[in-house]
């Protein structure tokens, strides 16, 4: 197939895949990426610490994190992106998170 470049007329012998083609490779990545696996993490909250306070730490010590109890937990990707909030449930002998919200790209 040859491409009009839109100029005088003039022919490019450049090929154009057909349109199913594109398509079909989109296909086969996303079914590659949907067997990568990342790590997901629920973060309950944060705090600052010094070196002194972390080695006067004790078992029996608690350490104040910035979130209200009941707040909404943090679910991120590969310890950097935040993906949803939601809340901790339990999930037999185990915890787990119950979604409540997915994060956009945009303001989020």
């Amino acid at each position: 197939m040859t491409v009009d470049n839109g100029l005088d007329g003039a022919s490019s012998d450049a090929t154009i895949a057909p349109k199913g083609v594109d398509e079909d490779r989109m296909r086969v990545r996303e079914n590659q990426f949907r067997n990568v696996s990342v790590e997901v993490s629920a973060w309950i909250g944060k705090t600052r610490l010094s070196f002194g306070e972390l080695g006067e730490l004790r078992p029996g010590h608690i350490i104040e994190l910035d979130q209200a109890v009941g707040a909404p937990i943090e679910i991120v990707l590969n310890r950097e992106v935040v993906l949803a909030r939601g809340e901790v449930v339990e999930v037999g002998d185990e915890y787990g998170v119950r979604i409540t919200e997915i994060l956009s790209e945009k303001g989020n």
